[in-house]
């Protein structure tokens, strides 16, 4: 009698257990792998994008997670993306070892080409805030850029300068483009260089330079001798301190153009200080947009950090809630079904939306299709929005006062 009753609740016990322990119930963990530079010259950008990816991962989670797959937990797997060759090996690793179901990656252009070789081959979506145009020309079908193209990014300085320079005692004629020797560099200067000889500007400089580079005085001697009103230099963040630095000491005059990257981080304007002042640079997102979800990511994350949210680290937080509506919708982490739901997103509402226009969807490449870039200004010590009308939170300074002239 009592070997029935025992081996009844035992029964009991083994099917009450195994239905809360069936996939509609157990709440899983999925990770996820983020491949960022974590030491070397491009640390401090890869950290702050990290941060972005980890903030969005933990509200993801304290939003209850993945509901359609029992609350699962998306859980981040960081490593060091140092170098090229250290960044294959370890998306390699996290793939195969770590058995990620998504990557975001690598900042450097270059990193990430390597990176989604390997990702493209297991079929494991993978999301870039890298803008070289050759990352989505190889056909890629797991590949998801949060970003406008370098291409399309060269364009937009021209463009806004040209439109803003008309009626006033400056139209824009002459220009100089430098850039670093790295595939950001050449890919976002030829976009400045086409767009500008397509403009009719005269393109008096353009001229590479070695990226990390100690002394900027023989290139910003070539900038003033070209007599150039604008010099589009494309650099990271070190090397653009060095430029805006040498020329002030120079008084070399030319309007600053940056090309986003060290020209829109906090760091530059903890540094340069009113110096950074009338600075133009593109971007493909900025914390300060007039909408009300990109406000509340960025409040949040000064709470956390004490800054503003950078570029690419909101690119990559929306890259996270994008993520998490593919898998609400596949309910599963296989590749291809995974792929599927992310190349078929079209998200109007919720915290994706921080990106510009406020909706996210992918072309068949896997490009973000209604995002424009952006021109911002440092005014003040804030970097604001000047172009276009749609985004702008403030009014461009031009023409820029000279280095003697500004107070």
């Amino acid at each position: 009698m009592r070997r029935s009753f025992a081996l009844k609740f035992f029964m009991c016990f083994l099917f009450v257990f195994g239905v809360f322990m069936s996939p509609a119930f157990a709440v899983q963990e999925i990770k996820v792998g983020v491949v960022y530079p974590r030491t070397g010259a491009l640390a401090r950008l890869g950290e702050t994008t990290i941060q972005g990816i980890l903030l969005a991962i933990d509200d993801v989670n304290k939003a209850g997670g993945i509901k359609s797959m029992g609350g699962a937990k998306l859980v981040p797997v960081v490593v060091d993306a140092k170098d090229a060759t250290t960044t294959r090996s370890e998306t390699e690793r996290l793939i195969s070892r770590e058995k990620v179901k998504a990557l975001f990656g690598c900042y450097s252009s270059s990193y990430t080409m390597v990176a989604t070789e390997v990702s493209e081959r297991a079929k494991v979506p993978f999301f870039t805030n890298s803008i070289a145009d050759d990352i989505l020309g190889r056909g890629y079908k797991y590949v998801y850029r949060m970003a406008v193209p370098a291409s399309i990014f060269g364009r937009t300085p021209i463009d806004a300068l040209i439109e803003m320079s008309k009626g006033t005692k400056e139209q824009l004629k002459k220009v100089a483009i430098i850039y670093e020797d790295t595939s950001y560099g050449t890919s976002t200067s030829e976009g400045f260089k086409n767009r500008a000889i397509e403009k009719g500007l005269d393109v008096v400089l353009f001229e590479s330079y070695r990226a990390g580079i100690t002394d900027a005085g023989p290139i910003v001697s070539k900038i003033k001798a070209s007599g150039a009103q604008v010099v589009f230099p494309v650099s990271y963040l070190t090397d653009a301190i060095l430029i805006i630095r040498t020329m002030k000491e120079t008084d070399t005059n030319a309007a600053i153009m940056g090309g986003g990257s060290g020209y829109i981080m906090p760091d530059t304007i903890k540094i340069m200080g009113k110096d950074l002042d009338y600075i133009f640079s593109t971007a493909c997102w900025n914390h300060d947009l007039p909408y009300e979800e990109a406000k509340k990511v960025n409040d949040n994350f000064k709470k956390l950090h004490g800054e503003y949210i950078q570029e690419t680290a909101g690119e990559l937080y929306a890259a996270v809630w994008v993520l998490k509506d593919a898998l609400e919708r596949c309910g599963t982490t296989d590749g291809p079904k995974l792929r599927e739901a992310i190349s078929t997103s079209d998200i109007k509402k919720g915290p994706a939306t921080i990106m510009q226009p406020g909706r996210v969807r992918f072309d068949a490449k896997g490009q973000l299709i209604d995002i424009f870039p952006l021109l911002v200004q440092w005014q003040k010590g804030e970097l604001k929005t000047v172009w276009p009308n749609q985004a702008a939170t403030g009014k461009p300074a031009w023409p820029v006062p000279n280095w003697t002239d500004r107070k």
